[in-house]
């Protein structure tokens, strides 16, 4: 991973302004018009330049910057001791691995494949019952307040006389 602070020149705490100042100055010497030789620098210094310049995109890559440094400053060989874990068991935990191996594992491979089982699938609508429900509600609604006229029981507001007579 290429070091955008070391092609510009600047240090990792340099402000906006530095690092554009610092890339006008490198820009100068390295354009492509001006140095013919130096147009594969010419591209770093441009990319160096358009990260830094951005907050987002500078703190993404000096958060990737920092794991690329940790990541190589360890030898290979260091590193895969410090990666390595030692597994240790004692016996109960060796007796409850052992008692799932062979129960549940064993129980898995007997069952059926979910794909070999026929499913019946019904169609299942909940809606078919509101529109039986609400017809009968209805008539049944109806049906009660025609037994309650039939059996005299009028529940109509009749208006009253309020004058008195004298």
């Amino acid at each position: 991973m290429l070091d955008y602070y070391q092609i510009l020149g600047v240090e990792s705490t340099a402000s906006v302004t530095e690092i554009k100042s610092a890339f006008r100055t490198l820009a100068k010497l390295y354009h492509p018009d001006k140095n013919e030789n130096g147009k594969e620098f010419f591209t770093q210094l441009l990319k160096a330049y358009e990260i830094l310049c951005d907050h987002k995109t500078r703190s993404r890559y000096d958060y990737q910057y920092k794991l690329f440094k940790n990541n190589t400053a360890i030898p290979r060989a260091e590193k895969q001791t410090q990666n390595t874990k030692t597994w240790r068991f004692d016996d109960k935990e060796m007796k409850r691995r052992q008692y799932y191996n062979e129960h549940f594992k064993n129980k898995v491979k007997q069952q059926e494949p979910l794909s070999d089982i026929e499913v019946n699938k019904t169609n299942y609508n909940e809606f078919k019952y509101v529109f039986y429900a609400i017809p009968l509600a209805v008539i049944l609604f109806l049906f009660l307040v025609k037994m309650a006229q039939s059996n005299g029981l009028n529940y109509s507001v009749k208006p009253t006389n309020m004058t008195r007579n004298k």
